[in-house]
């Protein structure tokens, strides 16, 4: 085929689809882009003696696309499930990165994978899937119970890792805004942003939405409960807000309620984000 042609030579991004099913598309991603560069240096001697090499943020960006901070989630990632060793070094200070020769522990990891795989097209073919709308409107039991103490504003307790107390007993709308500011900038990693500007406005709508005294919001054209939104966008993490300021700059339609449009992104990222960085490598995953 033509396109293969295009597409293929040296401007093709590859991953594991097993590994993916593990890890996530751009973690697997990012694997492969690391994987590529450590035998360029190795071919080319330019490892160190303990076999390291560096990547810039900037260089592994013009490898993969994916930012600054998307690239430091994916590294932990992988530095998590043993696949590679991170650290900084040097004079100036780099990234350093040393891909582990662990065979064992890979194929471990896309046995998992083919499980997960062989599960999802049993499913699939059976029609007893869940969609992914459905099973991510049913939140853990703990995370229901504290976002619902939360929003009655009598609580003491954490959210999302980042121990932060809250004692809102008698709290005005005033400290709830700004303790929920705190929250979603902490989840988003609102300091690794450059484009504070787009950053703020979608901060903003997410923050009037779990403040929102409705019942009901207006998402995909329907009527969703307050708290089912407010759940969801207290998920949201700094890829989540990636996809949807990239999914805004490449809209080319005529969008008449910019505000609506945007909530109906934010609500959709969790379910949609995986897919579209799915489709990114389709090409070179099937047939394997």
């Amino acid at each position: 085929m033509k396109i293969l042609e295009r597409l293929n030579p040296g401007n093709t991004l590859t991953c594991n689809r097993y590994l993916a099913h593990v890890i996530g598309a751009a973690a697997a991603l990012i694997y492969g882009a690391l994987i590529s560069k450590q035998i360029y240096y190795q071919k080319h001697s330019m490892l160190d003696t303990d076999g390291w090499f560096y990547s810039t943020a900037d260089d592994l960006k013009e490898s993969t696309s994916f930012s600054k901070c998307q690239q430091e989630r994916a590294i932990k990632i992988l530095v998590k499930n043993g696949l590679i060793d991170y650290k900084i070094g040097g004079m100036p200070a780099r990234r350093c990165f040393r891909v582990r020769d662990d065979t064992e522990l890979v194929e471990k990891l896309l046995a998992v994978g083919r499980k997960a795989d062989n599960k999802k097209s049993e499913n699939l073919s059976t029609g007893c899937k869940e969609t992914e709308q459905q099973a991510d409107e049913k939140p853990d039991g703990k995370l229901e119970e504290n976002l619902t103490a939360i929003y009655n504003h009598n609580i003491e307790t954490k959210i999302n890792n980042h121990n932060l107390s809250i004692i809102s007993d008698g709290i005005d709308e005033i400290d709830e805004r700004n303790t929920y500011l705190e929250i979603i900038k902490s989840n988003i990693e609102y300091d690794c942003f450059s484009e504070k500007e787009r950053v703020d406005e979608l901060v903003e709508i997410m923050l009037d939405v779990i403040c929102s005294g409705k019942e009901h919001i207006r998402v995909n054209g329907a009527d969703v409960p307050q708290s089912m939104v407010k759940s969801r966008f207290l998920k949201l993490d700094n890829s989540h807000i990636e996809y949807v300021l990239m999914a805004l700059n490449k809209n080319t339609t005529d969008v008449r309620n910019v505000r609506s449009y945007i909530i109906t992104s934010l609500y959709n990222a969790p379910t949609t984000m995986d897919s579209y960085y799915g489709l990114m490598v389709n090409h070179d995953l099937y047939g394997q």
